[in-house]
């Protein structure tokens, strides 16, 4: 058991009380000593957001941190941002591996391996938070919220979120390594952030200071949203207006910085999936993104207190037989009067029979009193529909290719257009299901997609470029943040051509 242990600071990430441990003990450099100090086994892996081997910490600190596996997952990782929105079974079997030594497949059960929203690459930090650090506290740490995925804003300061000297995930298995020795002091970049914005992410750091270790399960969610869609206005004759809740939220989010999240190809699947069953879990941005505006004037409490209240399972309906007296010769006068029908119409299926006055009447008849029977002696398609219409491809491909370049020369004219990926090109088409699940009948039309469709690039740049031109109209000094910051790009996707772009612009505007 361990004699000494630094004290937690708010916020603190498990890791980070780790590295600090090594730092003080003056192990920095010799890692394998730390891991067998706090884990009492030397094969321990350095892991910062979902970690393992709790239970041999919690017992090795205890002598001076009375704790428990819970706490240690509650207050020091990253795990309750994902657990109310995993099943309950996740949830455990999670909590299990954490507390055990079997951390190997923590993050596939939990779907974030196969996720497109990953980590980030490196430890972040915000230039304004360490410096307080420093002042009050003597040293610095690692905050849970400045680690959070896909969140590169410090909201208690508005500045963004920097890069520190280290990997998230680093090829060092077992270093912990220490804020105070990988982070650089540096000016904090100013960041202007809208209302939206702001509370997206202190719904996020909500989910971390007031943790659910439970998963509340796909069923619980799926009932939330077809009850919000319903008490939004968002369904017309019992059917969901998925376009319509599509509308909506990239009115929303199309010019913040979390565009990013709609503008990926087939982006809109996951929001018309989110207002569907689910059949897997979502990325917590997903939720937050779409409760955070439907939902205004809830806290996130309350709309997981909501969640937490529906059934966990699908309340099938029961089928009610109502027991019938009826003499075997009227049963029997309308099982032949059925018969007789389908043999006068052998063409014909049930929908179609019960047009004539006898079918319906004999069809409801038999359904209320001999349902079973009835089931087992109808036809079982109409055969009039077997007669498919022939597509004709060549002609439907040539429409397409007419109406694309129609839609494009409206589209590349607009001055807040989304990017003109395929998959957003072919929504815009009539028949667009249809026309996925068949471009490979379509040569024209996916030639023109490929030839047209716009890469991020080019969108980044066309952003930049309305940025500049908003700035001139302004009349203020071109600066790099300035148009990063109204053209709304996040920083890991600006490659060496948009960084040119940017110091191109620069120049031009001195």
């Amino acid at each position: 058991m361990l004699t000494y242990f630094p004290v937690p600071y708010e916020d603190e990430l498990l890791y980070s009380c780790v590295a600090r441990y090594a730092l003080h003990t003056g192990q920095a450099d010799n890692q394998k000593a730390v891991i067998r100090d706090i884990f009492g086994i030397g094969t321990a892996v350095a892991i910062p957001d979902i970690p393992s081997h709790l239970q041999d910490l919690s017992r090795n600190v205890s002598r001076v941190w009375k704790t428990n596996v819970n706490q240690l997952i509650a207050e020091f990782t990253l795990a309750p941002l994902y657990f109310p929105f995993l099943s309950e079974m996740q949830v455990r079997q999670t909590i299990s591996s954490m507390a055990s030594k079997e951390g190997g497949k923590i993050h596939t059960r939990m779907g974030l391996v196969a996720s497109s929203i990953q980590p980030p690459t490196y430890f972040r930090f915000c230039p304004k938070c360490l410096e307080e650090q420093k002042r009050i506290l003597g040293e610095c740490y690692w905050l849970r919220k400045h680690q959070l995925p896909s969140i590169d804003v410090c909201i208690k300061h508005n500045c963004k979120l920097e890069n520190s000297n280290v990997y998230f995930h680093p090829k060092q298995k077992h270093h912990f390594h220490s804020a105070i020795k990988e982070c650089q002091p540096c000016t904090a970049q100013a960041i202007e952030v809208n209302k939206d914005e702001r509370r997206l992410i202190e719904f996020h750091e909500q989910l971390l200071m007031n943790p659910i270790l439970q998963g509340f399960g796909p069923n619980r969610w799926s009932l939330f949203y077809q009850s919000l869609a319903k008490d939004l206005g968002f369904v017309h004759k019992n059917r969901v207006q998925h376009h319509d809740i599509n509308l909506f939220l990239r009115k929303k989010w199309g010019n913040s910085r979390f565009n990013v999240y709609l503008d990926e190809d087939n982006s809109n699947d996951w929001i018309t999936n989110l207002f569907r069953k689910h059949r897997k879990s979502f990325h917590p941005i997903r939720h937050l993104m779409v409760t955070s505006v439907l939902m205004p004037e809830r806290t996130l409490s309350e709309v997981l207190d909501l969640v937490a209240k529906l059934p966990t399972e699908r309340i099938e309906p029961v089928k009610i037989t109502v027991p019938t007296d009826m003499p075997a010769v009227q049963i029997k006068s309308h099982r032949d009067e059925w018969n007789k029908l389908i043999e006068d119409n052998p063409a014909w299926g049930v929908k179609k029979i019960r047009t004539l006055s006898s079918g319906s009447r004999v069809y409801a008849w038999l359904y209320r009193n001999d349902g079973d029977w009835l089931m087992f002696n109808s036809p079982k398609e109409d055969k009039s529909t077997m007669r498919r219409k022939v597509v004709d491809y060549q002609d439907w491909d040539s429409k397409n290719v007419i109406n694309l370049e129609a839609i494009y020369a409206e589209l590349v004219q607009s001055k807040e257009r989304p990017r003109l990926t395929q998959s957003y090109l072919v929504k815009q088409l009539p028949r667009a299901n249809s026309i996925q699940k068949h471009l490979i009948d379509l040569p024209q039309t996916k030639q023109w997609l490929d030839s047209h469709a716009e890469c991020l690039d080019d969108y980044i740049i066309l952003r930049l470029n309305t940025a500049y031109r908003i700035i001139i109209e302004k009349n203020v000094e071109v600066k790099r943040w300035r148009l990063i910051r109204i053209a709304n790009i996040r920083e890991e996707l600006i490659t060496n051509r948009i960084e040119n772009e940017i110091q191109l612009l620069e120049n031009k505007g001195k």
